[in-house]
């Protein structure tokens, strides 16, 4: 009896220690699983946050690159805006949301003294346009405010202003953010809810819900460039569940007691040293403090802290290399690949000395060079890029600066560096350029790829009035008569033929009937003077559009014939334009347009008088069919539906047409 008694009182300990050290060991398992959680959440917060402040810094560039063009710096600067700037305005605007709309966002440019807002859709009323986007006539007092955000039912508008966008005076940008293309990987975050928070107020992304903030949960996130915050709050509902399971499993799993007691005491260490190191996202970036001194967005004094690399070069003889993609708006470029370029050329500086990098935007980056010779720098880096172009598929061109020492000379020589890039059109092969090629006079007969990729949109379009007045434009406005010797027109007239030659392919491709190999676009090299040089463009660029407006005739005709072959073969049934368009395998709306141009007449009036005509045929033909069958015959849902339009043509009804021997039912 006794002894059975201290069995029990033994197992009971066991029974007790082991729930004892099981309750432990859960409990230092579940703190870990929460750090780490926690570790990874931000993580995958700050790889989200990355990604929609990318497409911020996106549209910040757009419209940085739309500032630097010649059309909205006439726009800035003048006091009354001609017609004409307006249209140039307003093309460099529908080009750039062309290309960048799929991203979600579109631009649109105003002034405090116009009365007229360029948007992607045309021109608008300033005051009508900021109503529609509910701007009420007192809130339009507040655009001299930094930012404002204007939440909508599908889109969240910004407007940007003044100094912390580097914006001219009186100069306003309204951004519209799609809500379902801007924040769509936001909105596939199952495990946690994104929110602007901007002055005290939550907007929501998904839904134009705006509600004031209550308390202090959540991570507050700061945007990319912008006056506001983003405001994530995680559901942690997953992680218990998941948690709860687990301490299951674990709990029945407890049957080596010495082993489990051994991993929770390390767990609890671990745990000890994880205690205080949970990160978060507010911390000061330095290298996007970097990023913003060198870009001039923020003064020395108000970056704060730079990167560590930057103090260890200070007072050192320092160069900034700038390197950018060659030609950012080829169609055919895969950024991934930039990207994968970026962190090869990283890589490479990396290991071969103290160097530091800046990501400037999406298509380039600068490198801070210590005390480094322009040959070696030019040898260094036009061996990386041309490794790049082979390995990676994409065209790359580095500018280099002058020498510098002080830290405060940053934005002043990476602006030397962009003004290099300007003239890389010209680089001929040179992958490295230095402030002497431009000072020396060797880029002076030359225009901007912007200015090339008009004339070609001209030309392919047959517009000959277009592309002549940039065809002036490059020879007037572009040329130092006093500059140019031999060689630098031969490398003007290389320009122009290879700006003829990607005509003449994009023409072959896409014009099969076009006769390219009557273009003698080599004659355009064979000579040596400016005048007669200009002749021969002119000359050559008339004969494209000439073949191409002769082209779209014969195509114009085709399509004709294509369209009265398919209403031949189908009047008899109740189709519609869809019907046609998807026959022509072209949208609704073109089909639509080219409709009207090709036959004439709108569609609904065409049919119904081709209808009526067919109907008078029969009614000759067969002077005793009923009214139905006749409608029928013609594709009608309903007599009475024939009978109306066709007193609509004719004036008369079809039983009046011949009243004696047509039987009405």
């Amino acid at each position: 009896m006794l002894k059975k008694e201290r069995e029990n009182i033994f197992l009971d300990k066991k029974v007790w220690g082991f729930l004892f050290f099981a309750s432990i060991f859960i409990f230092l398992f579940g703190v870990k699983e929460y750090s780490e959680y926690k570790k990874d959440e931000e993580l995958r917060v700050e790889r989200l946050l990355n990604k929609i402040n990318l497409k911020i810094e996106l549209f910040m560039s757009s419209i940085g690159d739309l500032e630097n063009s010649e059309p909205i710096k006439e726009y800035y600067n003048s006091k009354e805006i001609s017609y004409y700037n307006l249209i140039k305005v307003l093309q460099e605007i529908q080009k750039k949301n062309n290309i960048y709309g799929k991203s979600g966002y579109t631009l649109s440019l105003g002034k405090d003294n116009s009365d007229i807002i360029v948007t992607g859709d045309g021109t608008k009323n300033k005051d009508n346009y900021l109503k529609t986007l509910g701007v009420e006539k007192k809130k339009q007092e507040e655009l001299n405010s930094n930012l404002i955000l204007i939440p909508q039912e599908k889109e969240i508008v910004f407007i940007l202003k003044n100094k912390i966008f580097n914006l001219e005076e009186g100069i306003f940008w309204i951004v519209n953010l799609d809500r379902d293309l801007f924040f769509s990987s936001l909105f596939d975050d199952e495990v946690g809810k994104w929110e602007i928070l901007k002055d005290n107020k939550v907007y929501q992304l998904e839904r134009n819900i705006v509600t004031k903030r209550k308390g202090d949960g959540g991570y507050v996130l700061r945007s990319s460039g912008l006056n506001f915050k983003f405001l994530y709050t995680p559901n942690y509902s997953h992680f218990y569940q998941m948690l709860f399971l687990m301490s299951i499993v674990i709990f029945l799993a407890l049957g080596l007691l010495a082993m489990l007691i051994d991993y929770s005491i390390k767990l609890y260490k671990e745990r000890k040293e994880l205690i205080g190191e949970i990160n978060t996202l507010a911390v000061v970036d330095r290298r996007k403090n970097l990023r913003d001194f060198v870009l001039g967005i923020r003064k020395i004094h108000e970056v704060g802290e730079l990167t560590r690399k930057v103090k260890s070069l200070q007072g050192r003889k320092l160069k900034i290399v700038l390197v950018e993609i060659f030609d950012s708006d080829d169609e055919g470029l895969d950024f991934k690949n930039f990207t994968l370029a970026r962190e090869y050329l990283k890589e490479s500086l990396s290991s071969n000395g103290v160097y530091e990098h800046i990501d400037i935007d999406y298509k380039s980056i600068a490198f801070i060079i210590p005390e480094e010779s322009d040959s070696v720098i030019e040898d260094a880096f036009h061996f990386m890029l041309e490794n790049i172009g082979q390995k990676y598929s994409v065209e790359l061109i580095a500018a280099v600066s002058k020498e510098f020492v002080s830290v405060e000379s940053f934005p002043q020589q990476y602006i030397t560096c962009k003004k290099i890039l300007d003239a890389k059109f010209m680089a001929k092969g040179r992958k490295v350029l230095f402030s002497e090629n431009i000072k020396s006079g060797k880029l002076i007969l030359t225009y901007p790829i912007e200015t090339e990729a008009k004339l070609v949109s001209k030309l392919l379009n047959g517009n000959l009035q277009g592309a002549k007045k940039i065809v002036d434009e490059i020879f007037i406005d572009r040329i130092n008569p006093e500059a140019m010797d031999k060689k630098d027109i031969k490398e003007f007239t290389g320009l122009l033929y290879n700006t003829l030659n990607r005509v003449v392919v994009q023409l072959k491709e896409f014009e099969s009937s076009l006769r390219c190999e009557k273009l003698d676009i080599e004659s355009i090299t064979k000579t040596g003077n400016l005048e007669k040089i200009r002749s021969i463009f002119n000359e050559l660029i008339t004969e494209i559009c000439k073949q191409k407006k002769t082209s779209e005739q014969d195509e114009n005709e085709a399509i004709r014939e294509k369209i009265k072959n398919y209403i031949d073969k189908n009047y008899q049934i109740d189709f519609s334009l869809d019907n046609l368009a998807d026959y022509l395998g072209l949208s609704f709306k073109y089909t639509s347009i080219l409709f009207k141009k090709v036959m004439g007449d709108n569609f609904k009036n065409y049919i119904n008088l081709y209808r009526i005509e067919k109907a008078k045929e029969i009614l000759k033909e067969k002077k005793d069919i009923k009214i139905k069958d006749l409608a029928e015959e013609l594709g009608y849902n309903s007599s009475n539906t024939f009978i109306r339009i066709f007193k609509k043509y004719e004036g008369i009804s079809p039983t009046q047409f011949n009243p004696e021997e047509i039987l009405e039912k």
